[in-house]
């Protein structure tokens, strides 16, 4: 391995190799952020005795934890012919089934696999993240298409976004006659997210947390595989507009579908009305702050693929030692697991207590995760004693953060894993940080563990009764400007039969005005 490009640095090459690439690396690597995000991964296929170039495995490589998010991009040309039935089929084989052949390799590869991928057709830089096994992985397969956008603006004359309208009742080669349609283009042993260039745009721009992108795609996979139920939308950013607008027990969802109906129609218009609504641009505005989370995950980020991210726990007691206080992608990848929403407040936590500088006050805020019950933080800022050393300072700073930590589940039982964060107040130029998970488990301390803590928590004078505050598990509006429970007014119920059949004598009739 070249030793100046350490295990999790990129080679400079790991950026998309067309324009059209690059494009969904930028906008991937934002959403998703870097240390997750690898461009034109590739296997070891077609080498043979440490010689030729690996086979390229898809255009970008998302692998978070067990989610394991596998895109295809392909710039097609749309050929204009004076049948647009056959115009469509030229591109949908080159564009939509080329990607769709591309991502079902990939995935039946990862399966049997996972230790073969490379950063570099060369194979000599491994994939730095290990792949969950086959038996815990979920595998999502996104084809990301492009240059169809404008011939089916054209086609609907000016009257459609010119994002496909989906389908679920399309299957395999049905497509041919169903011009800018998208249903099950690999049958449906395998859904697979088919995203035109606007789709592409709207959802990673909406939905740009790993948690919050994979929330989305699951539950519309379980609605538009829903047995028996026809599912139509004019476009994938009525869709999320819809997802977005409907909230459910505090989480985003789709308006259920009763189940006498056997036809769902997500009318055009929503992501328009949503997209200039006051409500979405309030939640712009708001989730504003929350970007320093994400820098905050990019800066360590940063100095673990360089290789000069520290390991400050030497000289602790070994009885106290989590298993895990070394993996440093395993703390960032913790962080980068809360939603925009959960971002937004943890980053007003972290703020208060960097913002608390009295000298020889130490200052520790506790908050649980709005998005992951159980999930807690420490955010602990100690100012630096001008009599002390930095490396002697920071050690001590450390060893108070491993206090809390590891003590913490003394006074919240229900916690099961610790994230600890600490800082000099206000950082200035030259501060440090630095972070410790510790997996707490969900079963309950032993006597003897809980004794041992207890009695280290008294001797640092740390989360005793008289000083603490209970925190509560709490979030915020996503939209302070909110919504009705239903979305704008419920007005777009699912429609029952007749319904439907009126529906489509209505846009028969549209259609021959036009």
């Amino acid at each position: 391995m070249n030793p100046s490009h350490p295990a999790w640095h990129p080679p400079p090459d790991n950026a998309g190799a067309t324009p059209s690439e690059r494009y969904l690396s930028t906008v991937a690597r934002r959403a998703f952020l870097s240390l997750w995000s690898h461009s034109n991964v590739y296997t070891d296929e077609g080498r043979s005795n440490g010689k030729g170039d690996g086979k390229e495995l898809c255009d970008l490589l998302v692998v978070f934890g067990d989610h394991v998010i596998l895109f295809s991009d392909k710039h097609c040309e749309f050929k204009p012919h004076a049948d647009i039935e056959v115009a469509w089929a030229r591109w949908y084989r080159r564009a939509v089934e080329k990607s769709v052949r591309q991502l079902l390799g990939a995935e039946g590869f990862l399966k049997n696999h996972p230790g073969r991928l490379f950063l570099d057709k060369g194979c000599t830089q491994p994939l730095p993240l290990d792949l969950p096994s086959p038996e815990r992985a979920k595998y999502h397969l996104v084809a990301a298409t492009r240059g169809s956008h404008a011939a089916a603006v054209e086609h609907w004359h000016g009257h459609s976004s010119g994002s496909f309208i989906l389908d679920n009742s399309i299957e395999g080669d049905a497509h041919h006659g169903h011009p800018f349609h998208i249903g099950w283009p690999a049958g449906r042993q395998r859904f697979i997210h088919v995203l035109d260039e606007m789709a592409l745009d709207v959802v990673l721009d909406e939905l740009d947390t790993v948690p919050d992108f994979i929330d989305y795609l699951e539950k519309k996979e379980v609605l538009l595989t829903t047995p028996g139920v026809v599912v139509s939308t004019s476009g994938e950013e009525d869709l999320v507009a819809q997802y977005l607008m409907t909230l459910r027990d505090g989480a985003h969802a789709f308006r259920n579908i009763p189940a006498a109906f056997d036809y769902v129609l997500f009318p055009e218009g929503e992501w328009t009305e949503y997209e200039k609504s006051p409500q979405r641009i309030s939640k712009k505005v708001a989730d504003s702050d929350s970007r320093r989370w994400d820098a905050l995950i990019e800066m360590q980020s940063g100095f673990i693929r360089s290789g000069a991210a520290l390991n400050p726990i030497s000289g602790l007691p070994s009885e106290f030692v989590s298993p895990h206080y070394n993996d440093h992608e395993r703390i960032v990848r913790t962080l980068a697991d809360e939603t925009r929403l959960s971002r937004r407040v943890l980053e007003k936590h972290l703020k208060h207590a960097l913002s608390i500088n009295e000298r020889g006050r130490r200052f520790a805020r506790i908050a649980e995760s709005p998005w992951r019950p159980g999930r807690f933080y420490v955010f602990l800022t100690i100012p630096k004693p001008p009599e002390d050393t930095y490396d002697d300072y920071r050690a001590a700073r450390f060893e108070s953060l491993f206090t809390y930590c590891h003590g913490l589940k003394t006074r919240f039982p229900t916690a099961t894993e610790v994230i600890g964060i600490t800082s000099e107040p206000i950082p200035l130029e030259g501060s440090s940080q630095d972070f410790l998970f510790v997996d707490m488990g969900n079963e309950p301390l032993s006597r003897e563990v809980s004794a041992a803590l207890k009695e280290a928590l008294d001797e640092a004078e740390i989360l005793q009764d008289s000083t603490m505050k209970l925190t509560r598990r709490k979030t915020e509006p996503e939209f302070p400007f909110p919504f009705s429970q239903h979305g704008f007014d419920g007005s777009h119920a699912p429609l029952n039969r007749a319904q439907r059949r009126a529906q489509e004598a209505k846009n028969r009739s549209k259609k021959r005005r036009q």
